[in-house]
């Protein structure tokens, strides 16, 4: 219900203020419709600074005060699945939101490359809440694409020590140190199955 609450009350006021600035930032919706040129160099644009500007606005929202009064309301969930990926406070979702639209917003695309973005937006929060990591899961064929098992992480430890904080890939984590817990854990499980199998072999 809380989620249908945000949806209408939250998501769809911003849905109808944010098309205006859109169509002033030189958004159209006649013919002709962009190359896919243009669609795939948008679309890397958008997930290259939705990543740096989540990131950060991440971070913030896992200072103590932010945490406890905003945060923490999509952290109730410590395994999450699909549904609470987008279940957060009111304040979070016009704050990290607005990672998501920076992008149409500078450039003023196609309506149709802006909803191909916010599908592929939703389709990737949603992968990366869904608690399960797939063989066709795109952490597996992409570099530093976070998923599912990077996110799952993030949400079992205390907010102070979580790391993981990138939105789908996970270059400013790496950079700034924040995976380094995930990346160890990483490579204990792998260290430890490697053994087991060493061992089933004798």
């Amino acid at each position: 219900m809380r989620l249908l609450l945000y949806h209408f009350g939250v998501n769809l006021p911003v849905m109808l203020f944010s098309y205006p600035v859109f169509r002033y930032m030189g958004m159209r919706s006649s013919l002709p419709l962009p190359s896919w040129k243009v669609v795939l160099a948008q679309i890397i644009f958008y997930f290259i600074l939705e990543d740096f500007v989540f990131y950060w606005g991440h971070r913030v929202l896992h200072t103590k005060w932010l945490y406890k009064h905003v945060h923490s309301v999509h952290h109730e969930y410590a395994t999450p699945f699909g549904l609470t990926s987008e279940y957060a406070h009111p304040a979070e979702i016009l704050f990290l939101g607005f990672a998501t639209i920076v992008g149409p917003a500078l450039t003023g695309p196609h309506l149709i490359t802006l909803w191909l973005w916010m599908v592929l937006r939703v389709l990737e929060t949603v992968e990366a809440h869904c608690g399960y990591h797939f063989p066709w899961s795109p952490s597996n064929f992409l570099p530093l694409y976070g998923g599912s098992d990077f996110h799952d992480y993030h949400h079992r430890l205390l907010y102070t020590k979580s790391g993981n904080y990138s939105s789908t890939f996970t270059y400013m984590d790496r950079i700034f140190g924040t995976d380094i817990g995930y990346r160890k854990l990483k490579a204990s499980k792998s260290a430890e199955v490697e053994f087991i199998s060493e061992q089933k072999k004798k």
